[in-house]
């Protein structure tokens, strides 16, 4: 064998070994890539979310105080004294505690073991007030399950700004409420244009960081415009900013601006 043929055989050994081992360290990395992703999108779940919604109780508390004492637009739940309410993007429940007393429940998230956390996890008691009875794993972007003219309330708290189609979610919203029906919503939004606050919230959903890494979350949507021109009869709604101590004051520095209100079909 020649020193031609030899250095040939090197490069494709040396090149070879090189590109195998690539392979296999992008395999990895995308595998467990995933896995990563689910746990940290987990424990922000489990942590940061759930101090927001501790620290929004008392606005929550306004928010929903209308749901008590709403007659539904269905005759069976009316005899029931119940009504139907429908929320997407349910995470960790924490809303639930502000429904009434035998609430039909349905729920649209990509959790698909959200009905055993409602109904068999340690939890569970907390829900027990309300009638789990749908789970629809979406994004609210498509609701064609549920009949037009059939929910008596649709809740989203922190939730559009995880939605692939603000506009087609906001939609279906409205399509699914009854006449009279509310919608209501609590959702953070930008800051102001030409703040280092704002700029650094652009950044981080272009180069979808920030979303890759907290389930599809964008920090520079702002849905205010879209739910004003869906067609609602009428949305009254306030500025608030959540203020308190948490455990990642980084998440809290780029989501604490909110708007919330109720729009009524």
């Amino acid at each position: 064998m020649g020193a031609v043929d030899l250095l040939i055989k090197e490069i494709i050994t040396v090149y070879g070994s090189t590109l195998l081992l690539t392979v296999v360290i992008v395999y990895i990395v995308h595998w467990q890539w995933a896995k990563f992703v689910k746990n940290i999108y987990r424990l922000h779940l489990m942590g940061f979310e759930a101090e927001c919604a501790e620290l929004a109780v008392n606005y929550k508390k306004r928010l929903f105080a209308p749901l008590n004492g709403a007659i539904s637009n269905d005759k069976i739940l009316q005899s029931e004294g119940a009504i139907r309410l429908l929320e997407i993007g349910v995470k960790t429940g924490e809303n639930i505690q502000f429904y009434p007393d035998g609430t039909h429940l349905i729920c649209v998230d990509w959790n698909r073991k959200l009905e055993d956390y409602l109904m068999k996890s340690d939890r569970a008691w907390q829900f027990s007030h309300v009638k789990f009875k749908k789970l629809i794993p979406s994004d609210g972007r498509s609701l064609k399950v549920i009949p037009s003219n059939c929910v008596d309330a649709v809740v989203t708290v922190r939730s559009l700004c995880a939605c692939s189609s603000v506009r087609e979610t906001l939609r279906e919203i409205r399509r699914v409420l009854a006449p009279g029906g509310k919608y209501f919503f609590l959702e953070h939004v930008p800051d102001k244009e030409e703040t280092f606050t704002r700029w650094l919230q652009d950044f981080l959903t272009k180069t979808k960081i920030y979303p890759s890494l907290f389930g599809d979350c964008r920090l520079d949507s702002n849905p205010l415009c879209n739910i004003k021109s869906t067609g609602f009869s009428k949305v009254s709604w306030e500025s608030i900013v959540l203020k308190g101590y948490v455990t990642h004051p980084y998440h809290f520095y780029l989501s604490r601006n909110h708007i919330m209100g109720i729009a009524t079909k």
